[in-house]
């Protein structure tokens, strides 16, 4: 291992943090895995938690704050890991937006937003509906404001093939689809499971439990729980909440996009 560090301070949707490394182009693939918006910052700031990777003895140590480094044999595994702990970092501490897990598309001014934890179905839904004409706001990241309105998270989408664990990048371009350009009012939350024998046939959700249920999905809810609970019920004030089984992605599309053009015509 090195005795000389390269470090790099950043700041990421208000939450400062430092990446450390022991070669300056591990360093260069530590900022390729920082959350969207990251920019580097050229003074420290106080109270920013550390993050490094360092090589020893032919593996590769992930460190965060305090936290035990792991230990990877791979530098895939261990960025993947340290984008990982990042971008949890990020969303726990953002002090005016809160992350929740869901995709997101926008439809003629207005956010479909469907909750969901991985290999939930999201990106492959937000694939079909990108084909379909929707804006692309998100594959991973609800990301909203006290008012209760989303805002693009535009990464590439990471689209699992075969139904496997190992994602590929796919850029929104290639789907023919473009990126939202700035925050909408969201109009229809939609819980949605895959099933391969799975009907289209959406259930009304109250406001009350759409917001319970969308707390499961919302990542700094343990740390200020108040405050996203009042964010999640701001932006209920404009939605309406739907549950229903699902099969193939494309009909799914195709159903929630009529979904939210009635939505839009009825509002």
């Amino acid at each position: 291992m090195s005795d000389h560090f390269h470090s790099l301070n950043c700041i990421s949707f208000g939450v400062p943090f430092q990446l450390t490394a022991d070669s300056e182009s591990m360093l260069t693939s530590m900022l390729a895995c920082a959350p969207g918006g990251t920019q580097v910052c050229p003074f420290s700031i106080p109270g920013a938690r550390k993050f490094s990777l360092l090589t020893q003895e032919g593996t590769v140590n992930v460190a965060a704050g305090d936290k035990t480094p792991v230990e990877h044999a791979e530098l895939k595994s261990a960025l993947q890991q340290l984008a990982r702990d990042l971008m949890v970092h990020v969303a726990n501490y953002a002090p005016e937006r809160v992350f929740m897990h869901a995709g997101v598309v926008g439809w003629r001014g207005r956010a479909l937003v469907f909750p969901g934890t991985s290999f939930a179905g999201k990106t492959t839904l937000v694939a079909e509906l990108v084909r379909a004409g929707a804006t692309y706001y998100s594959d991973e990241y609800a990301v909203l404001d006290e008012d209760g309105c989303v805002y693009p998270y535009p990464r590439d989408l990471q689209m699992r093939l075969a139904g496997g664990p190992e994602q590929t990048a796919v850029a929104v371009e290639h789907l023919g689809g473009s990126v939202g350009t700035g925050p909408v009012r969201v109009s229809l939350v939609v819980f949605t499971e895959y099933k391969a024998s799975g009907d289209w046939q959406p259930e009304p959700v109250s406001p009350g439990n759409a917001v319970l249920e969308m707390l499961r999905h919302a990542i700094p809810v343990q740390r200020t729980p108040a405050r996203v609970m009042a964010t999640l019920a701001k932006m209920m004030e404009s939605a309406t909440a739907v549950r229903t089984e699902r099969a193939e992605g494309r009909e799914a599309a195709r159903s929630l996009l009529a979904a939210l053009t009635l939505e839009r015509s009825s509002a």
